[in-house]
């Protein structure tokens, strides 16, 4: 399965920005998209205590699908299982062609770099594997980078073009 993750410098950087920009152009070019949003909020859940979903799970319940007209909800709590393996499985029979993920996944995957500054970003970039290009809400203020720097929303298409020819090269 393609995957290609957006990675930043914590909050503000414009991950969020960028997986949404990517996602519009990739479902306009008639790609199927899935996403992951990586949650680093150690007490976060998308259950609510003591509501219907919550007491299922609390019954024993090794998944609850919560229904409602418009959407779904799988809610799986974790003990030592690895987030992103999980969430991935929940994607496989989706026939998707192409998932984003928002965060560091703990797999050799794709990178683009959502950066707020040129300052953090030369601190963190040379740790990072596989970064294509770098998303800024400001790429004028990057000069002097071995990658190409973006504006999300503006170049999305540039953005968008280099993932597909990175999912080409591997065919």
């Amino acid at each position: 399965m393609n995957v290609v993750a957006v990675i930043g410098t914590g909050r503000e950087s414009g991950k969020t920005t960028t997986v949404e920009a990517l996602v519009r152009e990739l479902s306009a070019r008639k790609y199927k998209v899935g996403a992951i949003k990586q949650i680093h909020e150690e007490d976060f859940s998308i259950d609510t205590p003591h509501k219907d979903t919550w007491r299922i799970a609390e019954a024993g319940a090794k998944i609850v699908v919560a229904a409602a007209p418009r959407e779904i909800a799988a809610i799986k709590r974790l003990k030592n299982e690895e987030r992103f393996v999980e969430a991935m499985r929940l994607l496989e029979n989706e026939a998707l062609d192409l998932i984003i993920v928002e965060g560091n996944p703990p797999a050799d995957v794709p990178k683009i770099f959502a950066a707020q500054n040129p300052e953090r970003a030369r601190k963190i970039l040379p740790k990072v594997k596989g970064v294509l290009c770098i998303a800024s809400l400001s790429p004028e203020k990057f000069s002097r980078f071995d990658l190409p720097v973006f504006h999300p929303i503006r170049d999305v298409k540039k953005i968008v073009n280099i993932i597909e020819n990175q999912i080409e090269s591997k065919f």
